[in-house]
């Protein structure tokens, strides 16, 4: 039978399960992040409760925290199980070697523990890339993009890591009295240097802008006109171009797969679009599934109407069937501003986008095919990529959110079409050409991590049993 303690334990894990899945379900909530990990890591520093007791309470950690999602999100059976049994097995493991590490030395065991999430959040989107950043543990912390301008030198992980390591730090606080002042001027200096780091990071103001727009809308819009007929087509994305590009727009932006197109009558939609970017001057990226080759594509068409380059999706949802990209990134030029293009869930992953930012790109056409119960937390994952590499994003939804992001993150305007139905937003994007360290050197912070995980466990366990504290327990 179970004691209080352990008790105890298993309701302080579910409790940091449970908080850090809050932000990732309501955006106003991420804030609660940042103690969501206090209650597991206060009982992994007492040094009475075993390794046993700390894997259950990381057990139900990975529970509290993935099955709210998955009710949420209302994903496939196979799905639901691969995330429920890795996310939980992550947490477990978070909790055993975080107990280990703050039992051995609370300044630089906090480090470790910092360092330890952040190996263990870039494992869980790397080796199970089912949604790749989309399924990091704080993809939520876009929605304070203020916050979070220093990822654009260490990435998402950066944000793992202050999380971690400060609230390690927060526990030990309170646990060693002795050395509280070691321990707040270790925090203190991380908040200061994190702060700089967001201070050095904030972009100077440009005069070099360009208007854009996007256009989406949700299938069930769709019912009453086809977009493939004419009438649906005038309706949906013909006036709304013509309507944005009244308004100054020169890049226009439409969602995945909006239309579909087959080898007999491209030639017929091509007219089309050629009529519209012509008689308007603009630039268009029309999302479109080529029913001919089974390719999900992107085509862009130039303001004399001028079919430019295409470009296939590489990163496929595991509900597709259609024949993936290579990574053969495509851009165009609209007066001197360098354009690129990605569909949907290639923004979950960074290894496109970061070829983008080297190149470097100023603004992103992002047609995008979401639904109901992932629009949220996909749009949350977008805004990571702007702030990454500094440019703006124009995201144009089927059955999602369109918004056009600029490269600090903030959201300029967005439409969610599940609520205010089909139309067009149209926004002026400042054009920055810049490479950022993240954008150059990718997830840095994850190798430096394992490093110092390395020398930490050589250093400090010297003996056969990690999860006593046998040798004498060192303050640094």
């Amino acid at each position: 039978m179970a004691t209080q303690k352990e008790v105890l334990c298993r309701i302080g894990g579910a409790t940091s399960g449970l908080l850090m899945s809050l932000g990732q379900m309501y955006s106003p909530a991420t804030g609660l992040q940042a103690i969501a990990l206090i209650p597991i890591l206060y009982f992994g520093t007492d040094k009475k409760i075993g390794l046993r007791i700390m894997l259950t309470s990381g057990m139900y950690m990975g529970i509290m925290y993935t099955l709210p999602q998955i009710a949420m999100l209302r994903l496939p059976i196979p799905i639901t199980v691969i995330l429920l049994l890795e996310l939980t097995a992550t947490m477990m493991v978070f909790a055993g070697v975080s107990a280990i590490f703050l039992r051995r030395s609370p300044i630089a065991g906090s480090i470790a523990v910092g360092a330890a999430f952040v190996v263990l959040d870039w494992a869980n989107y790397t080796f199970v890339p089912i949604w790749g950043t989309a399924q990091s543990l704080v993809r939520c912390w876009s929605s304070y993009p203020n916050l979070i301008q220093f990822v654009s030198l260490a990435g998402i992980s950066a944000i793992s890591f202050t999380l971690a390591s400060l609230q390690s730090l927060a526990v030990n606080f309170i646990t060693h009295v002795k050395i509280r002042t070691r321990i707040l001027i270790t925090a203190l200096a991380e908040i200061a240097i994190l702060s700089s780091a967001n201070i050095a990071c904030v972009l100077p103001k440009v005069s070099n802008t360009i208007k854009v727009a996007a256009i989406g809308w949700c299938d069930e819009d769709l019912v009453e006109h086809d977009i493939q007929k004419t009438k649906g087509f005038n309706k949906f994305f013909a006036e709304p171009a013509s309507y944005a590009a009244k308004k100054g727009a020169k890049l226009i932006v439409s969602g995945e797969m909006g239309f579909y197109i087959d080898q007999y009558d491209r030639p017929e939609w091509l007219r089309r679009f050629s009529k519209i970017a012509k008689d308007n001057m603009v630039y268009l990226a029309i999302g479109y599934f080529n029913a001919g080759e089974n390719k999900n594509r992107l085509m862009f068409i130039d303001n004399t109407g001028q079919l430019m380059c295409e470009y296939t999706k590489t990163y496929l949802t595991l509900f597709e069937d259609s024949n993936r990209g290579n990574g053969d990134l495509q851009t165009i030029e609209i007066n001197g501003k360098h354009v690129g293009g990605m569909i949907c869930q290639d923004d979950n992953f960074t290894k496109l986008s970061r070829k983008y930012g080297r190149m470097p790109v100023s603004i992103i056409a992002l047609p995008t095919l979401d639904w109901a119960t992932v629009k949220d937390a996909h749009m949350q994952n977008s805004i990571h990529r702007a702030i990454e590499s500094r440019y703006a994003i124009v995201r144009a939804a089927v059955n999602g959110i369109s918004a056009i992001i600029l490269p600090t993150g903030e959201i300029l305007t967005q439409m969610d079409h599940f609520q205010d139905g089909p139309g067009v937003i149209t926004a002026e994007v400042p054009v920055y050409r810049i490479q950022t360290m993240f954008s150059r050197f990718g997830n840095w912070p994850v190798g430096l991590s394992a490093v110092f995980l390395i020398l930490f466990v050589k250093q400090n366990f010297r003996n056969k049993h990690l999860f006593t504290n046998s040798s004498k327990n060192t303050a640094a």
